[in-house]
């Protein structure tokens, strides 16, 4: 029933002021228990209300901070144990406002020689770059390419960017993944899987995707959170990931609290 209203008020176009409205009420439901974590985490410092309820559509900085953990530490684990060599470059696509990459030079600590994130928010990069340091920040655009020459990753991630564009905008940006990469690099990406039928509110959008087909819920500008993509993993196989090999999906312990499907999938070599 909630998502049913959701796609009611997505097609009369009122998400925005709903979205507002949920904002507001957030930032003052969380600002005790905030500022209790803030107490307990001296040192630690918080993305903007505003930045974070864009990405995350939460400002609870407990949430933001042991759920990135424990995010990252799924995403650190298999770059770790399917990347080859030392010093790799690891990139964070859609890195957001720093809730796993923030992690990251600690959880790949050994391995890693460059950390770089990239995000189509100037605001959210700008927010990085001063805050979060020993990490390189980048902007790109919704569409690519990447400010990165070809054959330039050891590994890349993504987690919850593909769920929020057009079929248009997922594939070219598997392409350009794919060009960053060196051959045999690693791509780890998260997509809306079997999880998230729930949000097929519409008889269409579920014959559509058990047909194999993404299911685009637009209305909502592109890249943002109410804008969202559910693939079925049939299209992540044959369709999305078709430029790379070794494509697998990856059982992530319950315990990490990840409800979407995490693939890995690696450039050919040649």
């Amino acid at each position: 029933m909630k998502y049913a209203i959701m796609s009611a008020v997505r097609a009369l176009g009122l998400l925005p002021a709903a979205d507002r409205i949920k904002f507001v009420q957030r930032r003052a439901t969380s600002a005790r228990g905030n500022s209790r974590f803030l107490a307990d985490h001296p040192g630690f410092v918080p993305p903007p209300a505003d930045l974070a309820f864009d990405a995350y559509n939460a400002v609870d900085w407990t949430a933001y901070h042991d759920g990135g953990r424990l995010h990252a530490e799924v995403f650190a684990e298999a770059i770790l144990t399917r990347a080859v060599g030392q010093d790799l470059r690891v990139l964070e696509w859609g890195c957001g406002p720093g809730r796993l990459i923030r992690h990251m030079p600690e959880l790949l600590c050994g391995r890693v020689g460059t950390i770089v994130g990239t995000d189509y928010n100037p605001a959210t990069i700008d927010w990085c770059t001063h805050q979060l340091p020993g990490i390189v920040f980048a902007l790109n655009e919704l569409m690519p390419p990447l400010p990165f020459p070809d054959d330039h990753f050891d590994a890349a991630y993504n987690f919850s960017v593909f769920t929020h564009l057009s079929q248009e905008a997922q594939l070219a940006w598997a392409a350009e993944l794919r060009r960053v990469l060196k051959p045999g690099g690693v791509l780890l990406s998260t997509t809306h899987g079997d999880a998230y039928r729930y949000l097929l509110a519409r008889s269409d959008e579920q014959a559509s995707y058990d047909a194999g087909r993404v299911v685009i819920q637009a209305q909502y500008g592109e890249g943002r959170k109410w804008y969202f993509a559910i693939h079925p993993p049939f299209f992540v196989r044959d369709t999305l990931l078709a430029g790379f090999e070794q494509i697998e999906q990856i059982d992530v312990p319950e315990s990490a609290g990840m409800k979407q499907d995490l693939w890995c999938a690696r450039k050919p070599l040649a």
